[in-house]
């Protein structure tokens, strides 16, 4: 609570009324960023989509109350969609390609490694074919933008 509270004193953020139940640090700082990489390439006028991969493991609710919260801050609108894209890997061994819900019941401290470290799902994720943890990211890692020109 007190990160956000801090966060929100840095960006000069005013809530109403609002009952947060915990520390959502990550989905805040990623807003941040986004509406900085909008505002530094002159997308503003732009239909947006920012794309969230799976392994960030953001709450996509807070995550967008982030980003209209500092769009009212900042006092312009913004036509955009948030997409996650679902996580994919390729096994350096047999080549095998997978999803992580074909090989992972995410518990809660693994949801939490992955959700700070995305890297760390090669902590808990085996190749469902031959087992190997040689494996590489393809997607579904990081955020990005698009939009329509």
């Amino acid at each position: 609570m007190a990160a956000l509270i801090l966060l929100a004193g840095i960006l000069d953020l005013k809530f109403d009324k609002i009952n947060f139940k915990g520390v959502f640090m990550h989905e805040w700082a990623l807003a941040e960023s986004v509406i900085l990489s909008i505002e530094e390439n002159s997308l503003k006028n732009k239909k947006i989509r920012i794309i969230v991969g799976e392994l960030q493991s953001i709450d996509r609710e807070i995550f967008k109350f982030a980003i209209d919260e500092i769009l009212k801050q900042k006092k312009y609108n913004l036509d955009y969609k948030i997409k996650v894209e679902k996580a994919g890997f390729k096994c350096n061994n047999c080549g095998n390609k997978f999803s992580i819900s074909e090989v992972l019941k995410k518990t809660d401290d693994e949801r939490e490694n992955i959700h700070f470290v995305p890297e760390m799902v090669k902590a808990f994720v085996k190749c469902p074919k031959c087992k190997s943890v040689d494996f590489e990211i393809i997607k579904g890692r990081g955020v990005s933008l698009s939009y329509e020109k």
